[in-house]
């Protein structure tokens, strides 16, 4: 069972990583256990992604079977990219880094839950070309700060971090995709 100190060295090793500070890798447990406990990262920030999602107008029509859809899609896409890293991180070599690198992953969705969910609500309340700007800038930070944490936590080159959040990009993508096809 995950204790709040395990939540809190998460979040804030998490925290200090967004803040440029390699350092932050130290706050992960990059144990077995740790590497499970992770997860609650993403499940602290399934409130904040089913907000988003009612921002979007994903339950506007009807609440279970789009609820129920967005779950599982979630639930895939919180495990189909550290299932890809699986492989992929012993094909750059890596392999003795991936606990480390998908907890670090796993607690950095919550910072990245942080600044898109207050961004997406402003969109909602007030929507223009400003927010648009505001929308398209906070995006960009979130995609530099998850090859940040790919960069230093697998160290591998900043070019080899960008194409894993491009491969993490593509895999959430092809989940959303499918989970609108259900629901069309």
């Amino acid at each position: 069972m995950i204790t709040a100190g395990d939540i809190f060295a998460g979040v804030f090793g998490a925290w200090r990583l967004a803040r440029r500070d390699p350092t932050g890798l130290i706050w992960f447990d990059a144990s077995p256990r740790g590497f499970v406990n992770s997860f609650w990262g993403p499940a602290l920030i399934l409130p904040g992604f089913l907000a988003l999602r009612a921002l979007d107008g994903s339950f506007e029509d009807d609440l279970a079977r789009p609820l129920a859809v967005e779950l599982i899609a979630y639930v895939i896409g919180c495990v189909a990219f550290p299932l890809a890293m699986s492989h992929i991180s012993e094909g750059l070599e890596r392999s003795h880094l991936y606990f480390r690198y998908i907890v670090a992953y796993n607690w950095s969705q919550v910072i990245q839950m942080a600044v898109l969910l207050p961004v997406g609500l402003l969109i909602h309340l007030a929507p223009g070309h400003g927010m648009a700007l505001l929308n398209l800038a906070m995006t960009v930070v979130v995609l530099v700060y998850q090859a940040y944490v790919a960069h230093q936590a697998l160290d591998v080159k900043p070019s080899a971090a960008g194409l894993l959040v491009l491969l993490d990009l593509s895999i959430g993508a092809l989940v959303q995709m499918v989970a609108a096809r259900l629901l069309a």
